[in-house]
């Protein structure tokens, strides 16, 4: 396991400002029910602001991994909520050749506060 570097402001302040050109040509809101009247808010998009890797020497090793992280959630008090497999990329060139799979965990703060990291 490597601890990886905080997401720096100015790559935070980037998503937020990309996504703000969305949000101001239609409101995105948290649902889509009607009577839903909360917008989404801008840092919302910021969904790794603290990092980790967990290094395997092969692709077995790596579903075993995500595999037992995304079952142990409740053990660990970290929920997977969101997958991304940069194997299932088909133009390895559009990653210019770097693949891997990555879990976003919700982690809750004593107080209550949420990062998704």
């Amino acid at each position: 396991v490597r601890s990886g570097s905080v997401k720096g402001i100015k790559r935070m302040t980037d998503k937020v400002n990309s996504y703000a050109v969305l949000h101001a040509e239609e409101a995105v809101k948290l649902c889509d029910h009607p009577s839903c009247i909360h917008e989404v808010p801008l840092t919302a998009h910021i969904l790794d602001p603290v990092r980790a890797s967990i290094i395997c020497p092969n692709p077995s090793t790596i579903l075993k991994t995500a595999r037992w992280l995304i079952e142990n959630s409740e053990q660990t008090g970290l929920p997977v909520v969101r997958v991304k497999n940069k194997f299932a990329v088909k133009d390895s060139l559009e990653l210019d050749g770097y693949r891997d799979l990555m879990l976003s965990v919700l982690h809750t703060g004593e107080r209550g506060l949420k990062i998704i990291g």
